[in-house]
C-alpha cells in the first residue's frame, strides 16, 4: 500500500466512525426536539411560505436583544431540501459535522502536514463534546465548523507567497465568519471575536494593512446589517436593552471573591478539556495537560513559524475566556464554550505532532493515540450498548414526541380534535410544529379550534412537580377524563369530553 493510499484509507476509516457515532441516534430518532428547535421550525415555515426574511431571529436570552436571521437563513436549506422533517434537519448537522472532521484534516495538513491532519481529524471524529454537538438541531453546534474556518483563513492570512496578492479577500471572509459566530452564539461569539482580535494585533498584525482591516469590518458590517436596520426602525431597542443589561451588574461584583470566581472558571475549562480528550478522566486529563506544556517548553524553538503563531493563538483565545468568563457574573452554560475543544484538540495534537518531528518515533506515536482514542471511544462499552434495547430518553425526545402524536391521532380515528400541552418550558412550539407538519404530512389533517374531543399532554416536571398540579388543579373542570395514558418518556395524554 503506498504512502498516500494508506493516508486514505486512514483518513476513511476515521470518517466511517464518526459517521456511525452521529448518525445512531438520529437513524432511531433519538435526537432532541426542544422547544426553542420548534420555534426555530416554525420561524422557517413561515419564511419559506410567505417568501419574506425576518431582519432578526432568535431571542439571545436577554429581553429584548435579538440574534440576526442567520440560523433562520441555514436552516432554510435542509428544512426545503426534507420537505420540514426534523430527522432530515438533524441528517444536516450530523453532515456538518463530517465535513468539520474533513476540514480539520485540510486545516492539520496546512498547518503541520499529513500527520497532524490525521490526528486533528481523528479526534474531531471520537470527542463525544463533537459527536454531540454533530447530533442535535441547535445554532450553537455549528460553531465547531465556522472555527474550522477561522483558523484556515489565519493560515490564509498568515502565509507568505501565493496568498499574498488575495489577503483582502481572507480578511473579508474572517470578519463575516466571526460575525456568523457571534450570531450563532452570542456570549462564546463575543469573547471569540475579542480573542481573535487580539491574536491578529499581537500575531498577525504585519500581515495585516488598512485596506485588510477595512475589508475585516466590510465583512463584519455584513452579517449584522439587518440588525442595524432593525435598530433604526425600532429606535435602536436593542442598543438600549444591551446598555441596561450591563448597568444592572452582569460582571461579578461583591457578593463572591473574585478568585473564588477564577478558580471556578478555571474548573469549567479543566471539566471542558477532560470531557473532551480524556474521556472524563481527571487523572488522564491531567497527565495530557502536563505533557503539553512539557514538550512545547523543552521543543518549542524547533516549532515551524506557522505553527509557533496557531499556539500562540490558542493561548491568548482560551486565557482571553478565562479572563473574560471571570468577569461575568452569570453561569456558565456549556454552549458559552461551544467551540474551545477544537482549541484543545488542535493544541494536543499539535504537541503530539512535534513529538513525531523531533524523534522520529511515528509508529510509536500511533501506537500511543490508538490506545488514548480506546480511552475516549471505550468500544467494550459501545458494544454492550449495542445489545440494549433503544435508549427511551424524556420528553424532549424525538421518538417520544411522535409516539405522543401517534396515540392522539390513533385515538381519534378522523374525528377533529383539539388540544392543550402542560410543558416544564412553558411554550409548545414542538408540538405546534409536530401537529401542522406530521399531522398534515401523515394524519391528513391537524387540530380544530372547534370540536368536543381534546387531549390534555403532559410533560413531566420532575424539578418542580408543584407547577404541573397547579396547572392541572385548575383545569380539572375543563371537560370529562375519558382516558389516561403514559405514552413514551413519562408524557401523559389525557382524552377529555366536553
Amino acid at each position: 500500500m503506498t504512502k498516500k493510499l494508506f493516508i486514505y484509507f486512514g483518513l476513511l476509516v476515521i470518517l466511517i466512525i464518526g459517521c456511525w457515532l452521529r448518525l445512531s441516534g438520529i437513524l432511531s430518532n433519538s435526537f432532541a426536539f426542544t422547544y426553542d428547535v420548534g420555534r426555530d421550525m416554525l420561524a422557517v415555515e413561515n419564511i419559506l411560505a410567505n417568501h419574506k426574511v425576518p431582519l432578526i431571529g432568535p431571542t439571545t436570552g436577554i429581553e429584548g436583544i435579538f440574534y440576526g436571521p442567520w440560523w433562520y437563513l441555514i436552516l432554510s436549506i435542509p428544512f426545503f431540501l426534507s420537505s420540514g422533517n426534523p430527522q432530515g434537519i438533524a441528517f444536516f448537522m450530523a453532515f456538518i459535522g463530517m465535513v468539520t472532521i474533513l476540514l480539520g484534516y485540510i486545516v492539520g495538513k496546512k498547518i503541520g502536514g499529513v500527520f497532524l491532519g490525521i490526528i486533528f481529524s481523528a479526534f474531531i471524529s471520537i470527542s463525544s463534546l463533537m459527536v454531540l454537538s454533530s447530533s442535535q438541531i441547535w445554532s450553537p453546534n455549528l460553531i465547531p465548523f465556522f472555527v474550522l474556518l477561522v483558523f484556515l483563513m489565519l493560515y490564509m492570512i498568515s502565509s507568505d507567497g501565493k496568498h499574498k496578492t488575495s489577503k483582502a479577500k481572507y480578511v473579508l471572509l474572517l470578519g463575516f465568519l466571526l460575525g456568523i459566530i457571534i450570531d450563532m452564539e452570542i456570549v462564546f461569539g463575543i469573547l471569540f471575536f475579542l480573542g481573535i482580535c487580539i491574536s491578529l494585533v499581537l500575531i498577525f498584525r504585519k500581515n495585516l494593512r488598512i485596506k485588510e482591516i477595512l475589508f475585516f469590518v466590510l465583512g463584519i458590517f455584513i452579517i449584522f446589517f439587518p440588525r442595524i436596520i432593525f435598530e433604526i426602525r425600532h429606535d435602536f431597542l436593542m442598543t438600549r436593552k444591551a446598555v441596561n443589561f450591563f448597568n444592572i451588574g452582569s460582571l461579578s461584583s461583591g457578593s463572591i471573591s473574585i478568585f473564588d470566581v477564577f478558580f471556578n472558571r478555571l474548573e469549567a475549562l479543566f471539566n471542558l478539556w477532560i470531557n473532551t480528550l480524556s474521556g472524563q478522566n481527571n487523572t488522564l486529563g491531567l497527565i495530557l495537560i502536563a505533557f503539553i506544556f512539557l514538550i512545547l517548553v523543552i521543543f518549542y524553538r524547533k516549532t515551524e513559524e506557522i505553527q509557533k503563531q496557531f499556539i500562540k493563538t490558542i493561548f491568548v483565545v482560551i486565557g482571553f475566556f478565562l479572563i473574560g468568563l471571570t468577569f461575568f457574573s452569570h453561569d456558565i452554560w456549556p454552549h458559552y464554550l461551544i467551540g474551545l475543544p477544537i482549541f484543545y484538540i488542535l493544541l494536543l495534537s499539535l504537541a503530539i505532532n512535534l513529538v513525531r518531528t523531533v524523534f522520529k518515533k511515528t509508529w510509536e506515536i500511533i501506537f500511543l493515540l490508538i490506545a488514548l482514542f480506546w480511552l475516549n471511544l471505550n468500544p467494550m462499552q459501545i458494544l454492550d450498548n449495542i445489545k440494549k434495547p433503544v435508549w427511551e430518553g424524556d420528553a424532549a425526545v424525538y421518538r417520544n414526541q411522535i409516539a405522543v402524536l401517534d396515540y392522539v391521532y390513533g385515538n381519534a380515528r378522523g374525528q377533529n380534535f383539539k388540544y392543550i400541552v402542560y410543558t416544564p418550558a412553558v411554550h409548545d412550539y414542538s408540538y405546534r410544529y409536530l401537529f401542522s407538519w406530521y399531522g398534515k404530512k401523515k394524519y391528513r389533517y391537524t387540530p380544530s379550534e372547534k370540536s368536543s374531543l381534546f387531549y390534555v399532554i403532559l410533560e413531566p416536571d420532575y424539578d418542580l412537580p408543584f407547577r404541573l398540579k397547579d396547572w392541572l388543579k385548575l383545569r380539572e373542570k375543563d371537560g370529562i377524563i375519558q382516558k389516561e395514558k403514559i405514552v413514551k418518556g413519562g408524557i401523559v395524554v389525557q382524552t377529555r369530553t366536553h
